[in-house]
């Protein structure tokens, strides 16, 4: 089974956390952080600032390491390493992704989520009574 390593960016804004919507693939439709593959020679932090300018064409910067999870969907295994980021601008281009929602820490579990993010979910519930 094929195995990606892959990087994750958690924004907290204004006690909210950011969801974007796949808008392509087997998983449209799906939440998720954003983020993506690592590529050769690429630290995580360069992967991170790369898929965010990629994405949803902001520059992050990366505030701290949140946590590192393994998922196996059906067709692959992910080893995802996740932070927390600060956006430098709000103003997001959606390119991979044709919604963007800031919940709460009660809203988190209303929408449909990538499972390998719901591993991370008790992390991102930290972070959002943290920044309160």
């Amino acid at each position: 089974m094929k195995h990606f390593t892959g990087v994750a960016a958690i924004f907290i804004h204004n006690q909210k956390v950011g969801a974007f919507r796949r808008n392509h693939g087997k998983y449209a439709g799906f939440y998720e952080f954003v983020g993506g593959k690592i590529e050769a020679n690429e630290s995580h932090a360069q992967a991170l600032i790369r898929e965010c300018q990629e994405e949803i064409s902001v520059t992050v910067d990366l505030i701290s390491y949140v946590d590192t999870i393994r998922y196996a969907y059906d067709d692959f295994v992910i080893t995802l390493h996740a932070y927390h980021c600060n956006v430098n601008e709000y103003d997001i281009s959606l390119s991979v992704h044709d919604d963007v929602l800031w919940l709460s820490e009660a809203e988190l579990t209303s929408i449909p989520w990538l499972e390998a993010d719901y591993l991370l979910f008790d992390q991102v519930k930290s972070l959002l009574r943290r920044n309160h």
